[in-house]
């Protein structure tokens, strides 16, 4: 459950190393700053394969912005892509497979090449979400552009909405707020892209 009075939330596999995800949060802590932890339990889901949450995820809430960032400072934003970066290493060295039920055999993706292990989440000015993808078939360097380039946006977003480059990436996916975007990255150009869930099963 997200407290909303919260700045970032840190998920992590169950039964993850405690002292890892303690050294982890002790980089990014500073005062007034507040860390939600949760831990990813092994489940199932009724759910494309891009809506499942991922083990390792942070998730930037508006609240960052709005509030803690306006005092601490870009010095901490800066922390928190080095920090981001960290979990992507982490997630790119752990392996995740689903497994469909027995009379479902043919509703996972063989097309679908974006990891099950680690993703980044960020709330906009709007309330909506926004989850940025890595694939698997890329390097972690591209990985780890992906994240500066989506870092970028998400700043300039909360910084000078409606007028923002992320809003206009987005004018023509679905309006309705609920929806998340997801965001990969063209295993080409390496930039970003910008989904509903209408172009991401268009791509399936």
């Amino acid at each position: 459950m997200t407290n909303q009075n919260s700045h970032l939330i840190l998920t992590y596999p169950e039964g993850f190393s405690q002292e890892i995800i303690d050294s982890d949060i002790s980089k990014l802590e500073v005062k007034d700053l507040k860390i939600q932890l949760e831990k990813h339990e092994t489940d199932t889901y009724a759910a494309m394969e891009w809506i499942i949450p991922t083990f390792f995820a942070t998730f930037i809430l508006k609240s960052y912005f709005e509030s803690f960032l306006q005092e601490a400072g870009k010095d901490h934003y800066q922390l928190l892509k080095n920090a981001c970066k960290k979990m992507l290493a982490k997630g790119n060295a752990t392996q995740v497979q689903l497994i469909s039920a027995s009379k479902s055999t043919q509703k996972l993706s063989k097309k679908y090449s974006q990891s099950l292990s680690v993703s980044i989440l960020a709330q906009m000015k709007t309330n909506r979400q926004i989850k940025l993808l890595f694939d698997n078939n890329l390097e972690l360097s591209d990985w780890e552009n992906a994240v500066d380039e989506f870092s970028d946006y998400i700043l300039e977003h909360h910084q000078n909405y409606p007028n923002d480059q992320l809003s206009n990436k987005i004018k023509n996916l679905s309006p309705k707020v609920y929806y998340i975007i997801y965001v990969k990255i063209n295993p080409k150009s390496k930039k970003l892209e910008f989904h509903d869930d209408n172009t991401m099963m268009a791509e399936l």
